[in-house]
């Protein structure tokens, strides 16, 4: 009876496929399946399992022709090959938003993905439709390594979610930042020494200065080494996520199954991954928070976001938990997206000297000499603040942001987007829009000294802070609120404006004194920096020299 059923079952098979043969096809006339077709039983399975079968095949066809289009991929495997095989994998989403329009759909094994490539697409979905596409997906990897509450931004929707944000904001937001100037400013004037001293090392000098910058205010935490263990603690723990975070680089995320698997098996080996990095996880998460929680007992805690939460009366240990992963979410967040402005920053300088040069007479003729330019002045340096978001727009440092999902079916533009597809904004795509941006290859901030911004939406379309840090209930809390600065934007405003106001960037000299210009070149990831590249850091003047050697 078995065999017959299994037999039976190769049958639905062959009449679903029987309309793809050229000739006609007669099942009774072969004898071992006028067999099974007079056998009642069987021929019940069978009518059943081809009712069953061609449902599969009713709905999938209902809504593949209205589904956005794409690139075809392998059978098995779909789009996955290029999806994680290419570095710059936001640019090809690019060409293919030219050839497919600017929402298209991609496969990744079982995933299905859809990317979106333009400004509208981007505002009417992930902010006009916040409440259906702000979930993060699904990922088993993320619950392998235990991390399913590691980041704010991966944490699926969950009772939890309004009291991370909520914590975040309150310690990160407008009314809380002057309480960390004048950490950020120490910060900057101890990066302006190292950049004086050693300018060779000018990417080691920028890391440290947000380690130093992101310990401080959620930890308060004081590095006073390059050797700080919460440092290298935390850091490892970014190149896990940041090799682990792309999409449908693990099977197992498409293939749930797996994770019995043992190590040892084809296709196991990221159990073996898994093993070595969850204990670490832990750690990250653990070590720093018990630190501060150490250093309030003792009545020596700096007021950070941590310090500020245990202090409160009652704290649930819901609460606890919470803020230990707003915590290490702020640090992971924080640390390699301003390290890549800035980095680009520099970067851009050495290819640009022109701007280079404005952007200086301006902050003298604003600050002066004898100080340093001060948050109070962003107002009075629109140069400088067209030039910041330049530097955003030039090189978004996450490309393509983090995914999305939908939460229930879906159409735009009378395209049916099916429920828990996974989201890619491409922001890349966006600052890379000649209709947005002329010339968009072109380092250019005068673009937003002459752009009138007549509506919100051009607003959104103009202004790459807009979607730099987010959109619609997934918004970055370091974000800019109403025009006013956040955590992320008051750092790389103090930063880079310093620079500006007492060192030059230029390119470098090989041994025949010929000017070595940098390639423009990123790295792949979640988090994309500019590959190492030289330039020449040295101080504008004698009193720029003093006034960073000056300590008051």
């Amino acid at each position: 009876m078995v065999s017959r059923v299994a037999t039976s079952s190769y049958l639905v098979v062959i009449c679903a496929l029987k309309p793809l043969f050229k000739k006609t096809l007669d099942l009774p006339s072969i004898p071992w399946v006028s067999g099974i077709l007079a056998d009642r039983d069987v021929l019940v399975y069978e009518i059943l399992g081809i009712g069953f079968l061609f449902l599969i095949l009713f709905r999938t066809r209902r809504h593949s022709n209205a589904s956005p289009p794409g690139p075809r991929g392998s059978i098995i495997s779909g789009n996955r090959s290029v999806i994680i095989g290419r570095k710059d994998i936001w640019a090809q989403y690019a060409e293919w938003a030219r050839i497919y329009g600017p929402v298209f759909s991609l496969k990744a094994n079982q995933l299905n993905i859809i990317v979106l490539n333009s400004a509208k697409a981007l505002h009417d979905l992930l902010d006009g439709r916040s409440k259906i596409y702000s979930d993060r997906p699904t990922l088993i990897m993320n619950e392998l390594l235990k991390q399913d509450k590691f980041l704010i931004r991966l944490t699926s929707r969950s009772s939890q979610f309004p009291l991370y944000r909520r914590t975040a904001h309150e310690e990160l937001g407008i009314q809380k930042m002057s309480r960390h100037l004048p950490a950020l400013e120490n910060h900057v004037k101890l990066l302006l020494k190292d950049l004086l001293s050693h300018p060779e090392h000018f990417k080691s000098h920028l890391r440290i200065c947000q380690s130093r910058n992101i310990l401080k205010t959620i930890y308060g935490h004081t590095v006073e080494s390059r050797d700080d263990y919460f440092v290298n603690l935390i850091e490892q723990r970014m190149k896990v996520l940041n090799s682990f975070m792309r999409t449908g680089a693990w099977l197992v995320d498409s293939y749930p199954i797996l994770r019995h698997i043992p190590q040892w098996m084809p296709g196991g080996g990221f159990q073996k991954f898994v093993s070595e990095k969850r204990a670490r996880n832990e750690e990250v998460v653990n070590l720093p928070y018990e630190w501060t929680k150490s250093q309030v007992k003792a009545g020596a805690a700096y007021p950070s976001l941590v310090a500020n939460q245990v202090n409160r009366e009652k704290l649930s240990a819901e609460h606890e938990e919470v803020i230990k992963h707003v915590a290490v979410t702020m640090y992971v967040a924080g640390v390699d997206t301003v390290l890549s402005t800035l980095l680009t920053f520099l970067l851009v300088m050495t290819l640009n000297p022109e701007c280079q040069i404005r952007a200086q007479k301006e902050i003298d003729s604003v600050v002066g000499s004898d100080r340093l330019p001060r948050l109070s002045d962003r107002d009075k340096l629109p140069y400088v603040d067209a030039l910041i978001k330049e530097v955003l727009r030039f090189h978004p440092p996450a490309p393509l942001g983090l995914n999305h999902a939908v939460t229930q079916d879906d159409e735009y533009d009378g395209m049916f987007i099916r429920k828990n597809s996974t989201v890619v904004p491409n922001i890349w795509a966006v600052t890379r829009d000649d209709s947005i941006y002329p010339e968009p290859t072109r380092f250019d901030p005068t673009r937003y000294l002459i752009r009138k911004q007549s509506s919100e939406l051009e607003c959104v379309q103009t202004d790459p802070r807009k979607f730099v840090f987010g959109f619609g209930r997934r918004i970055c809390a370091g974000k800019i609120l109403s025009g006013r600065m956040h955590f992320a934007e008051t750092s790389v405003f103090l930063q880079i404006s310093s620079i500006l106001a007492t060192l030059t960037i230029s390119k470098e000299r090989d041994g025949m004194d010929s000017e070595i210009a940098p390639v423009v070149d990123f790295t792949g990831g979640i988090i994309s920096l500019p590959e190492d590249f030289l330039c020449k850091i040295s101080p504008r003047s004698d009193a720029a020299i003093d006034l960073i050697m000056w300590d008051h």
